[in-house]
This record gives structure tokens, sequence and C-alpha cells, in this order.
């Protein structure tokens, strides 16, 4: 950097400078505090003066001198009077000192004959007593001799020196000046550099993508530079107070290792130069051996765990006995106070320390336990390699590998463990144990009680046990205590069986509120697979699909409900993507996870027309269910579903056999929704308009929308067949209306076409546009905005008959005829 350089944005103080290299004889004083530009600007009043033609005398104060007397002076008038300068020194006559004084002034007055002279003496606080005493005479005396004095010291050490001087008091540079130096990220510099001109200049010696990059992540060069300016007393009293964020004296000097006289020196110096660029070099840096006499430090003053901890989380491993004895008690209270973020913290930086086998294994099952709840796969990993437990069975189980997870329960002692695995074996219940005595594992037993005895369809017992199994801190503890958490799952499927979709969904919300701003990706998953079931169950399609769209990578319970919801917003091709995606289009995978999906791609196949794909489907479905105990219909209504096809098919005595097995077990059961859709189905294959009746009426009462909408439907289609069509048009429309207040395209269309059959017209009431997919608004705008199809198709890059296509789903799904009624249907 050139001098001139870091005299940006000091044109003020160069001009007074200047001017009393003009108006000789002149005395100026620059005081400054550290690294502020003092020596810079001298620097450059001596190149100026150079400039000029004077005759340059200079020295610099040292602290290291100022014990040897007439050490400055000698440094100063070594060039035209040095053997003078050592009389002085050495002289122990008074008179003869005198003299050797005068002589001095004769020679300085003899050199100003011959060319103006600047005397220019940098950190003149830091001379010697004597030589500050000869200059003081000297600059008494200059009268009219083409003499200048510019002397530089900290703020208030020049005493009467500076008594008629110019004075130059230097701050930092503003952020006019900054930019003249460094054009770019000004703002960013000058906060980082608090405007120093050491630091701006350091930074435009550095290579590196952008300023802004190498503040905020200074480069090692930079950091040692600046470490080097600073010394060691400054650094390690820097670092102290960095990382200990107190300015405590004794505090800091224990850990920076110096005495307190120092440290108390250090600490009035490093308060001119923290700023955030020096702050952020001396933390890179800091130490490992600094971070641990901080922790040891803070301990010794019972300063709070947290803090501690913090200091030892930043060590480097040396198998220190109390750092790992400290990491591992901090991880279990972080366990148990529900910040598994913190314990997996802690127990990632135990494993880099030398620990035995054995110690190693229980460090990664506690580190696996922890990241349960906040990076399943990494659990997974380290649950694997410290062997089996019932966490890493409770994961593979979330991943839908049963085989495995009975496994890693060989050699462990849990007996709720597999039950809780093994919960979709409605027989479970069979093989409960005795009930525990520690209250959050007797939750944990009625939980799995009451969705076994829900999947068997016992709603007395399920309900008894339910009452018993929901607590108010449930949804809150969900999200750091996995046995918690597989409660809290058994309650919300339960409840959503029962028809208390009011109170599954609190205890959703209340999950996610609990975690609102924590990155707990495990729960997180599982509550939007719960809260998509949910939405199917209530029929509330346009929540179901926007659940669908948030889920990148589903957890496996949501993968049913996922493609349920896009099947009755007839987007069968995105459902059967889905499936691709998740390798679900071939064989199903015997788990009990899989069961549900198998209903769904039953579904999905109906819906393409495979109807006899679809009946393997649906009764594949039901044999696995009936094996594992599963009779509940509220799991799902596979027999019915599966008799209308066979109907439809003329297998007649299978689907009554089907609709009759289905009404009795739902009966048993008892929830409206499984009564209403087991009655639909029997209504439907044996054309009973009573049985029909009944399910409306009954799924008139129920939270299932969507049921009712199918009911009506079925309904209304047993009228008209009868020749009633009044009474079925007015049916019929109720379908349509309920189809699309739920957003079903699907059923909107069947409802449509038997209202126009029994004579009827549609009621273009306006559906909403939430059903649409981003293509389809897309098109659909464009459209309402006067757009022509090969306009719309120019923007897409694509064929004008794939906007026809688009803009015919779009009609279907808003319930509209054309363009004309685009605009009001997509509203504002």
């Amino acid at each position: 950097m050139r001098v001139g350089q870091a005299c940006v944005g000091r044109d003020a103080e160069l001009a007074v400078c200047r001017q009393a290299l003009s108006e000789l004889p002149a005395v100026v004083c620059v005081e400054a505090g550290p690294r502020l530009g003092r020596t810079t600007l001298l620097r450059a009043c001596v190149e100026l003066a150079a400039g000029l033609g004077f005759t340059v005398l200079a020295a610099q104060g040292s602290a290291v001198e100022r014990d040897f007397p007439y050490e400055l002076a000698a440094q100063l008038f070594e060039p035209v009077a040095g053997p003078v300068v050592d009389r002085i020194a050495g002289g122990d006559d008074p008179k003869a000192v005198q003299a050797a004084l005068r002589e001095l002034f004769r020679a300085l007055r003899d050199l100003a004959a011959k060319a103006p002279v600047l005397i220019a003496v940098d950190d003149l606080d830091l001379g010697d007593g004597d030589s500050r005493r000869l200059l003081d005479y000297l600059r008494r005396r200059l009268a009219d001799l083409p003499v200048a004095m510019i002397v530089t010291a900290l703020p208030g050490r020049l005493g009467d020196f500076s008594r008629d001087a110019h004075r130059i008091p230097l701050g930092r540079l503003d952020e006019a000046a900054v930019q003249a130096l460094m054009p770019g990220d000004v703002t960013l510099v000058h906060r980082m550099t608090g405007g120093h001109p050491w630091l701006v200049a350091e930074l435009l010696r550095c290579d590196g993508p952008s300023v802004g990059d190498l503040c905020r992540e200074p480069p090692p060069e930079l950091t040692a530079t600046i470490a080097a300016t600073l010394g060691p007393e400054l650094v390690a009293v820097g670092r102290a107070v960095e990382i200990l964020g107190t300015a405590d004296l004794s505090l800091v000097a224990s850990v920076a290792g110096v005495d307190c006289g120092t440290a108390s020196r250090a600490l009035l110096d490093y308060g001119t130069v923290s700023v955030p660029l020096v702050e952020v070099a001396l933390s890179l840096g800091t130490p490992s051996e600094m971070r641990l006499r901080a922790a040891r430090a803070l301990h010794r003053r019972r300063a709070a765990v947290e803090n501690v901890v913090d200091q030892l989380l930043a060590t480097d491993p040396i198998g220190d006995e109390w750092t790992c004895r400290l990491l591992r008690e901090h991880a279990a209270t972080a366990m148990s106070d529900g910040e598994p973020e913190r314990a997996a913290e802690c127990l990632q930086r135990l494993l880099s320390e030398p620990l035995s086998d054995e110690d190693r294994r229980s460090v990664l099952a506690r580190l696996g336990e922890a990241e349960v709840h906040t990076d399943p796969d990494a659990a997974l990993e380290h649950l694997t390699q410290a062997g089996g437990s019932a966490t890493l069975a409770y994961e593979l189980a979330e991943r839908g590998q049963l085989v495995d997870a009975a496994r890693a329960l060989v050699n462990v002692h849990d007996e709720l463990a597999p039950l809780s695995i093994g919960v979709e074996h409605a027989s479970v219940v069979e093989s409960m144990p005795a009930l525990p005595e520690n209250p959050r594992r007797q939750r944990f037993w009625h939980a799995i009680t009451a969705v076994s005895h829900a999947l068997e369809g016992d709603r007395v017992r399920a309900g008894v046990a339910l009452a018993r199994a929901t607590g108010r801190n449930l949804p809150v503890t969900a999200g750091s205590d996995l046995v918690d958490r597989r409660a809290w799952q058994h309650v919300v499927t339960t409840l959503s069986m029962m028809d208390e979709f009011d109170e599954a969904e609190r205890l959703c919300e209340n999950a996610m509120t609990a975690i609102s701003g924590r990155s707990r990706p495990a729960l997180t998953r599982l509550a939007l697979a719960l809260g998509s079931d949910l939405a199917l169950r209530r029929g509330d399609l346009r929540e179901a699909r926007r659940l669908t769209l948030l889920q990148r990578d589903p957890h496996v319970t949501a993968i049913a409900p996922m493609i349920g919801a896009l099947i009755d917003v007839n987007e069968p091709q995105g459902a059967a993507v889905l499936l691709s995606a998740q390798g679900l289009d071939g064989e199903i995978p015997g788990s009990a996870r899989f069961d549900t999906v198998l209903f769904q791609r039953g579904r999905l196949r109906a819906a393409d027309g495979d109807k006899i794909r679809a009946v393997h489907d649906l009764l594949e479905c039901g044999r696995r269910l009936e094996q594992r105990g599963v009779l509940n219909p509220a799991v799902c209504p596979w027999r019915s579903t599966a008799a209308l096809l066979l109907a439809e098919l003329g297998d007649r005595g299978r689907a009554l056999s089907l609709v009759e097995r289905e009404l009795h077990l739902a009966r048993r059961w008892g929830s409206a929704s499984t009564v209403g859709v087991a009655l639909r189905g029997a209504g439907v294959v044996t054309g009973n308009a009573e049985l029909l009746s009944e399910a409306v009426d009954i799924l008139r009462e129920s939270p299932a929308r969507l049921e009712y909408g199918r009911a009506l439907a079925d309904r209304g289609r047993c009228l008209r067949e009868s020749g009633n069509e009044l009474a079925a048009r007015s049916v019929l429309r109720m379908a349509y209306d309920m189809a699309m207040r739920c957003g079903s395209v699907t059923l909107m269309e069947r409802a449509g076409r038997e209202l126009r059959q029994a004579g009827g017209r549609r009621r273009f009431a306006l559906a909403d546009p939430a059903l649409l997919t981003e293509r389809e608004s897309f098109v659909a705008r464009r459209a309402a905005a006067g757009r022509t199809n090969k306009e719309i198709a120019r923007e897409l890059y694509v064929t004008t008959r794939s906007v026809e296509f688009a803009l015919t789903s779009v009609y279907r799904k808003l319930g509209v005829s054309g363009r004309r009624g685009l605009r009001d249907a997509l509203g504002p």
C-alpha cells in the first residue's frame, strides 16, 4: 500500500501539516489511539517535507529504551551532532551539560541556515524522559528558525509539550474514506474494520474472491498479520475476552495466562481495537488449551454449565477425563430437558476422544437416540454402529424394515418396544406385560393398548386405554422423547379411527407448535403424514393436497393418504408418479406399513379402469390385514371398495359377503364414518335404497364430509334409477355441492353426470382455485387475461394441444363451462 493511500480521509490533517511546514517555526502534535494512523501520517509529512527540500531528522520512541537516558535524542541527532549528545548524556557537571546543550542548539541553527529542518518523532510519549526534556528545551528556543517539529503520541500523554502547538487528533476513517481506498461493499468493510486504517490496509494486501468474503472469513495470512500487529499479550487478552464474553479482570488474566497488571493494560488497549474483523480473527486462532483454561476457570466460578460446555466443545481431544465426564453429563441433561441438538453436539465431540470400545458403543447409542429427533439418517448410522437397541428397532420400523427391527431387539430387555413396533398386529394386546411403574412408560403402555384394541375393532376397550394414554404434555415431549413420540403417534392414530378428528388435529398442531423454530425432521415428517391422513378422512382434499405437496421425503405412513388425495382431486397421473418414485408400482413390501398403500393403489387402478388388478390389490390388502388380526374397517374400507368392483365384474355373491362382513364389523366399532361407508357399500351392492338412506343420515352427522358426498351421490343415483327424478336431482345437487366443498373433482364429475341423467343442470358455483396444479393455474390465469392457446403454449414451450388439455382440466375442476367463467372463478 502506498503511503498516500493510507492518508485518504486525512485531508484536513495533511493540510495542517502542510501549513505548518510553510509557516516556520512550527510545532505539530499528532495524537491518536493505537493503530489509528499516527505513524502513517507522520511518514506522509516526512515525505512532503523531503519533497520541499527539508532536512529531516527522525526518531521513534520505544518502551524498551525508555530507561536509557537520551537514547531518543541520540537517534534524532546522531547524523549532525552525535558527539554533542554523548557529552550531554555523560556529563556530570551541570555547567558542562549546559554548554553542550547550547552547542546542540547552535548545530541545529547552523543546519537550518542551509535548509529548513523537520524534526519528526514518532511515539514521543514512549521516549526516555531526558530526551523529551531536551526536545522541549529546543522547542522553546526555535524563535525565528526555519524548523518544524512534528511528534506523535497517545492522547493526553504530551503534557506541556503540546502547549501552543498545532494539535491534530486522529479518529477512525469514515465510510467515504474507506470507499476511496476500497470500492465495493463499503458498509460491510467499514463495519468490520471500524474504520481502522491499518485493517483496511491489510484487507487491500490480501488476495481473495471479494472483500466481503475476506471480512466474513479472514484467511490464515490475514489473521496471522492481525495477531502479529497486536502483539502476543494483547492477542491473549483479546481472545480471553472474546471467548468469555466478559472483561472481568481476574478471569481474563487467568484465561489469558498473564498477570493482572498486564491484563489491565491490555484490556484498555483492546477496547480501542475490538472491531468485528479483529474479533473474528482472534476467535479463529484461539488455541485449544485456552478454551480448556476458560472452561476450568468458569467451572471454578460456578458458572452455568452451558457456558463451561461451550468452551469444551471447541477444544481438541486430549483424553482429559474431566472434559469427557462433563460432556457426558451435559448430554444426558440436555436430552432430559428436551434439547436433542445440544445432546448430539456434546456426544459428537465426545466421540473424538480416545474412548474404549465399550464406551464408544455407549456414546454412539446415545448419539443415535439424540439424532433420532434431528437427523434420522445419521441416527440410523450411529445406532447401527452401536449395535442392537430399542431405538435402532424403532428407527428401522419407521422405514418399514420390520425384520431388521426384530433382529435389533434380540438382546434388548424392553418388553414394550416390540409391541409398539408390531402394533399393526392387533393381537399384540394379548402379549402386553404388566403395567410399568414409571408414569411415562405407563402412558406408552396404554397408548399401545388403545391402538391395538382399535385395530381389532373393540371401541370400548380402546376408549378406556385412550383416556389413560392421553396426557396434556404428550405433544410437547413428542419432539424430544422417542417413547413419547411413539405414544403420541398411537394416540393420534386411534383418535382418527374413532372419528375424533378435531382432537387428533389438535395434538398434531400442538406438537408442531412445540417444535416451532427447531429442526425436528422426524416428528415433522410424522406429523405431516398423520395430518394428511386426517385431512383425507375428513374429506378436506385441499388441505390433504397441500400437505402432499409439502412432503418431499414422505414418512412411510404418508404415502397412502397422499395417493388417496391425488386420486380424489382427479390427479391419477400424480398418484402413479408418486407410487413409482417410492418403488411401489410393482410388488408391495410385506410390512404392515404398506397395507393401506395396497388399498390406495387398488383405488388408483379402479380409477384408471383396470378393475381386475384393482380387485386383486384390494383383496391382497384385506388378506394381509386379517392375517395381522386387523378387522376394523376404520383402518381402510377395503371390503366395500372391493365389493363395488366385484359387483360390476359380475361376482355378486362375493361382493355381498364382503359388504355384509364390513357392515357387521363397522357397527361393532361404531364410528359414524365407518358405519356410513359400510352402509353405502351394502346399499349399492344390494340395491337397497333404505341402506343408502341410512348411510346418508349417519354420514350427515359425521365429520367425514367426502364420504357424506359419496353417499349422497349413490342415493341420488338410486332415486333416479327408481324413477324419482325430482328427488334425485335435489340429492345429486347436494352431492355436487359437497364434492366442491371438499375439493373432489372426481365426485363432482360423477355427481354432475348423474344430475344430467336425472334431467337437471349443474349449478356452476365457483370451486376453489387451490385445486389447480401449478401449470393449470398458470394456464388458467393467462387464458383469463385474454391470451390465446398459441400464446400460452409459446410461453410454456409446449404444444397447443397441451394447453387445451390443461384448460379442459381447469374447466372441470372449477366447474365452469369455458373461458368466460375463468375470471370470476379464479378471483383476484
